[in-house]
């Protein structure tokens, strides 16, 4: 058996720990292939996400992608996770109807733009059971993300504990879904903006300010 140096050795560990830690090689990777499945959502749509695909524009081989996963669906919900995280606002305004509002023009940005229509795809084919337990994975980390809009809106006294926040979130991001994938229009700004004052003004309690 043919016995390592002290600096393969050391190599070998560095390249371990890399692999692990968050800013390593594993988190460079899964960037690339989150990357190449929003590039090609945008682009081609969602026939387009096959893992023979999203392997060559991440630059990975087929083998990387099944190590996490057999099917196509949960590496292309990661990247759909991500986007979202990336796109959710700080909520850090002070304000519940700020936040909200931050929180939907940034979804109305989306929409409007080339991710908009396979993300609807997206959500239609997991209607169809192609991808048991997916969209229930999406929906939990979407909660996750807009959690501290409402824990800062409790603390302050704008909303009250048990306040429903699927129905009060769903309120505010339905209408957008209609305007643009029903009716096919544009979201206007100033529509959005309009829109969460309506919501707001029916659940959102006047706070005294010191």
């Amino acid at each position: 058996m043919r016995l390592l140096t002290p600096c393969q050795i050391v190599n070998i560990l560095k390249n371990k720990a890399d692999q692990k830690r968050p800013g390593g090689r594993t988190a460079e990777v899964t960037r690339r292939i989150n990357g190449a499945v929003q590039q090609l959502l945008a682009e081609q749509g969602l026939d387009a996400c096959t893992i023979k695909a999203i392997a060559e524009r991440a630059g990975v081989q087929r083998s990387t992608l099944y190590r996490r996963s057999a099917d196509r669906w949960p590496i292309i919900m990661e990247a759909v996770i991500d986007l979202a995280s990336r796109e959710t606002a700080k909520f850090d305004s002070g304000s519940f109807c700020a936040d909200m509002r931050i929180a939907m023009l940034n979804l109305a940005r989306i929409l409007n733009g080339p991710l908009g229509p396979p993300l609807m795809e997206i959500a239609g084919a997991l209607q169809s059971g192609v991808a048991p337990g997916e969209s229930e994975r999406f929906w939990e980390s979407r909660r996750k993300l807009i959690a501290p809009m409402f824990d800062g809106a409790i603390a302050r006294g704008e909303l009250p504990a048990n306040i429903d926040r699927d129905a009060v979130f769903a309120m505010a991001a339905g209408p957008l879904y209609f305007q643009r994938f029903i009716r096919g229009a544009p979201i206007d700004p100033d529509w959005v903006e309009r829109l969460v004052v309506q919501v707001c003004g029916l659940f959102v309690r006047p706070v005294s300010r010191a």
